[in-house]
C-alpha cells in the first residue's frame, strides 16, 4: 500500500510539473494542436538564460495553458512542449507556428540543435526561414522509441496566441498545395473584381467604382499582410515596413469602405447630420494612420483594431439608416456587411478555441471578405443599371418636354411676332435685347433699330428741352419696378421714327425669369378710345388732384383726350404739353413750395425726385390740392388751373422772352412760354395761384 501511495503522489506532482502527458507525434498528423499538452513560463523582464531553461532548472515554474492566446504583454514566454515517438523508426515532422505576423519564435532542444535557422518570425529577413512558407515552420526529426522536450521562447509586440500545430510532413505539403489552391482562388478573385471594376469605371465615370476598387485593394493588401504572404512575395527583406503594414492596411481598409459607403448610398449627397459625421470620420481616419509610421507596433495595432471597431458600428448604422430610408442600395450593401460579419466572427471563434478548426472556419474571413466584394459588385451592377433605366426615362421626358417647348416656342413666336401690341425683351441693364414687328407699325423702328438701346431712348423728346419729364418719369418708373419687383403701368409719349411729333401709348413693365436670369418684359399698346367718346362733343369738368406728379401726365392725357375732334395731331400735343407744363407748376412751386432756384439746384445735383417726394411727404404741403376746371365745346376748350400756395410775381414773368430764357440756358421755367404759344387767352389773379386757359377752334376762320 505504501508504494501505491508513493506511485500516486508521484504521479499527481509529475502532471502537476510537466502538465498533461507529452504529445505523440506520429504520421497522418494534420495541424494538431499543442497548447493542450505544453505550458508556459512568463518572463516579465527577458532576463531569463536559455542555458537555465533549456537545463530544466526552471520546469517547475511552468503553468498549464489555460487559453490559447495569451494577449499583449510586454513580457518573454517561453513555452515547453513535451514530445514522444512511440514508433520503431525515426519520425520527421513539422512545428509550425500558425500566426504569420509574430515577431520571433526561438526553439531550443536536443533535435533543434542541426536546424539552420532556429530563429523565425517578421523581425528577421524571409530568407532566413527554414521553410519557405508564410508562417514560421521548424522541420524536427524524433528517435524511434523516444521522448523529448522543447523549448519555445516568444516575444511580440502584438498579440500572441499559441497556434502551435504539428504536421506529419506529407501533410504539411498536402496542406501547402491546397492553401496555394485556395488563396490563388480569393487573391485571383480580388483581382479579377479591380480589373472587372476598372473596366466598368472606365465605361460609365461612375464616381462610386473608384472607392470600390481602392477599397478592394486595400483590403487584398490588409489580407496579404495578414496572412504572411506580403512578406513572403512582396517586401521580403523590408523588416519595419513588414511590421507596420498591417495597421496602416486596416486603418486604409476603414477609410476606403467608409468613402465607398457614402458614394454608394449617396449619403455625400445628403444635408442631415450622418454626412458630417461621414466626413469627419474620414478625415480622423487619415490622422489615425499616423501611428502607423511614427509609434511602435502595439500602438500602431491598437489604434488600427478601434479604428476597426468604430467604422464597422458606423457603417451598419449608415446601412440601416438608409435602408429605413428606403434607399435601393442598401439592401445589397446590409446583406454584404452580414455575410462579411459572420465571416469575421467564425475566424474570431476558432481562433479563441470555440469554434473547431475546420475548412469553413480557417477560410471564413476570406469567405466573407470575398463575398462581401463580390455583392457590393452585384450592388454597384444594381445601381448603374438603376440609374441607367432613369436615364432612359429622362431622356424620353426630355425629349417629350424638348417637342413640348419646341411647340410653345412656335407658339410664343406666333404670339410674339403677331401681336397688336409692342413687346420688347430688356436686359437688368434695360438694353433692349429683342423687339416684335408691332414695333415697326407703331412707331416705325424696325426691331434691329433699336437693339442695344435703352427704353428712355424711345421716350419723346422736345428739341426745346435738355431734358423732358417724360424721361424722368419712366426712369421713376423703372425704379420702382426694381425696388417692388411688381409690375408697373403707365402712360407716356413716344417718339416716332418718321413722324416728328409724340405717340401716346400704354405701357407696362415687369420682371421675367428666363432660365435663372432675370429680365424685363415691355408691352406697349395705343391708348383705348371710351365708346362714350365717340358721341361727346362738349364736356366739363371740375376736380382735385394731390401733388404727384405722375398725375400731371394721366390728367392732361385724360382732358386733352377729345381733342382730336377739334384740333390736328400736332396742337392737341401742344395744348396738351401746356397743360401738364403748367400743371407740373402748380404743384411744385405752388402746393410745394418750390422756388426756381431750389429746382434749378436740385436738377443740377441729380436729386430733384428725391427732394420732391421729401416736399409731398411734409405735412405742411402733403394735404394741398390743385383744382382744375376744364371746359370743352366746337368753339374753345378753357382750363382753369388752381392751387394752394403763395402764387408768384406772374407779370414779371410774362414780361420775360423765351429768347431771354434759352440765353440763361435755364432746363425749366419755359412751360409759361410755351403757353402762351399755344393759348389765345392767359390770365393770372392778383395773388399769382391761379391761371386760365383759353384755346379758340376757329380763331382762322375769324381773323379772316
Amino acid at each position: 500500500m505504501a508504494r501505491i501511495g508513493f506511485f500516486l503522489v508521484c504521479w499527481f506532482f509529475s502532471h502537476s510539473i510537466w502538465g498533461e502527458a507529452s504529445f505523440s507525434v506520429k504520421p497522418g498528423m494534420k495541424g494538431e494542436p499543442l497548447w493542450q499538452t505544453s505550458t508556459y513560463l512568463e518572463d516579465p523582464k527577458s532576463d531569463f538564460s536559455p542555458e537555465t531553461i533549456v537545463s530544466g532548472e526552471r520546469d517547475g515554474e511552468f503553468r498549464p495553458i489555460r487559453t490559447p492566446n495569451l494577449g499583449f504583454s510586454a513580457s518573454q514566454f517561453w513555452l515547453r512542449i513535451p514530445i514522444k515517438n512511440r514508433g520503431s523508426e525515426p519520425f520527421d515532422w513539422k512545428l509550425e507556428f500558425n500566426f504569420p505576423i509574430i515577431d520571433e519564435v526561438e526553439i531550443f532542444g536536443a533535435n533543434a540543435n542541426n536546424l539552420s535557422f532556429r530563429k523565425l518570425g517578421d523581425s528577421f529577413p524571409f530568407t532566413e526561414r527554414n521553410e519557405e512558407y508564410r508562417n514560421p515552420v521548424f522541420s524536427l526529426t524524433e528517435p524511434a522509441l523516444s521522448e523529448s522536450v522543447y523549448y519555445l521562447r516568444i516575444r511580440s509586440d502584438s498579440t500572441i496566441p499559441l497556434s502551435l500545430e504539428a504536421y506529419s510532413e506529407k501533410e504539411f505539403y498536402s496542406k501547402v498545395s491546397k492553401e496555394q489552391i485556395l488563396f490563388g482562388l480569393f487573391y485571383g478573385t480580388m483581382l479579377a473584381m479591380v480589373f472587372y471594376n476598372s473596366f466598368i469605371l472606365y465605361s460609365t465615370r461612375e464616381s462610386a467604382y473608384i472607392s470600390y476598387i481602392l477599397f478592394i485593394v486595400s483590403i487584398s493588401l490588409f489580407h496579404l499582410s495578414n496572412n504572411g504572404l506580403a512578406f513572403q512575395f512582396l517586401w521580403s527583406n523590408s523588416i519595419w515596413w513588414a511590421n507596420h503594414a498591417l495597421p496602416f492596411f486596416m486603418v486604409l481598409s476603414c477609410f476606403t469602405g467608409t468613402l465607398f459607403t457614402g458614394q454608394f448610398l449617396d449619403l455625400f449627397k445628403s444635408k442631415d447630420f450622418i454626412k458630417k459625421v461621414l466626413q469627419f470620420w474620414l478625415g480622423a481616419l487619415v490622422f489615425l494612420s499616423l501611428p502607423s509610421f511614427f509609434f511602435n507596433y502595439r500602438i500602431a495595432i491598437i489604434t488600427a483594431i478601434l479604428c476597426v471597431v468604430i467604422t464597422a458600428i458606423l457603417l451598419i448604422i449608415m446601412g440601416v439608416k438608409s435602408y429605413i430610408e428606403r434607399v435601393r442600395t442598401a439592401r445589397y450593401y446590409l446583406f454584404a456587411w452580414t455575410l462579411f460579419l459572420l465571416g469575421v466572427f467564425l475566424f474570431s471563434f476558432k481562433s479563441l478555441g470555440f469554434l473547431p478548426d475546420i475548412l469553413l472556419t480557417r477560410w471564413s474571413l476570406q469567405m466573407g471578405t470575398g463575398l462581401l466584394v463580390v455583392i457590393f459588385a452585384l450592388g454597384l451592377a444594381d445601381r448603374i443599371n438603376y440609374l441607367s433605366s432613369q436615364l432612359k426615362e429622362s431622356v424620353l421626358q426630355l425629349s417629350q418636354a424638348k417637342e413640348k417647348v419646341e411647340e410653345s416656342e412656335k407658339r410664343f413666336k406666333e404670339i410674339f411676332e403677331g401681336s397688336e401690341e409692342v413687346i420688347l425683351l430688356l436686359s437688368e441693364n434695360q438694353k433692349v435685347l429683342s423687339a416684335n414687328r408691332a414695333l415697326s407699325k407703331l412707331l416705325g423702328y424696325k426691331p434691329q433699330d433699336i437693339l442695344g438701346r435703352s427704353l428712355s431712348d424711345l421716350i419723346y423728346q422736345a428739341k426745346s428741352k435738355k431734358d423732358s419729364y417724360a424721361k424722368i418719369f419712366v426712369s421713376e418708373k423703372l425704379k420702382e419696378l426694381f425696388a417692388t419687383g411688381r409690375p408697373v403701368q403707365f402712360q407716356t409719349e413716344f417718339a416716332q421714327k418718321y413722324v416728328m411729333e409724340p405717340r401716346d401709348l400704354n405701357c407696362r413693365i415687369q420682371f421675367v425669369d428666363l432660365g435663372g436670369s432675370r429680365e424685363i418684359l415691355v408691352t406697349m399698346s395705343s391708348m383705348g378710345e371710351d365708346a362714350i367718346s365717340r358721341i361727346i362733343y362738349s364736356e366739363r369738368i371740375e376736380f382735385e388732384m394731390n401733388n404727384y406728379l405722375r398725375n400731371a401726365e394721366i390728367v392732361s392725357q385724360k382732358i386733352t383726350s377729345q381733342l382730336h375732334k377739334f384740333v390736328d395731331s400736332m396742337t392737341q400735343t401742344e395744348i396738351r404739353t401746356s397743360v401738364r407744363e403748367i400743371i407740373i407748376n402748380a404743384i411744385e412751386h405752388g402746393n410745394l413750395g418750390i422756388g426756381f432756384e431750389e429746382k434749378t439746384k436740385a436738377i443740377l445735383e441729380g436729386n430733384y425726385l428725391e427732394y420732391v417726394q421729401k416736399r409731398q411727404e411734409d405735412p405742411q404741403f402733403s394735404a394741398k390740392k390743385v383744382r382744375i376746371d376744364y371746359v370743352l365745346n366746337n368753339e374753345y376748350i378753357a382750363f382753369r388751373i388752381t392751387d394752394e400756395g403763395n402764387g408768384f410775381d406772374h407779370k414779371k414773368m410774362m414780361a420775360k422772352s423765351a429768347e431771354t430764357v434759352n440765353e440763361t440756358f435755364e432746363q425749366h421755367g419755359r412751360g409759361i412760354f410755351m403757353t402762351k404759344a399755344v393759348f389765345d387767352k392767359i390770365e393770372y389773379n392778383d395773388k399769382g395761384n391761379q391761371v386760365s386757359l383759353v384755346r379758340f377752334f376757329k380763331k382762322a376762320e375769324e381773323v379772316k
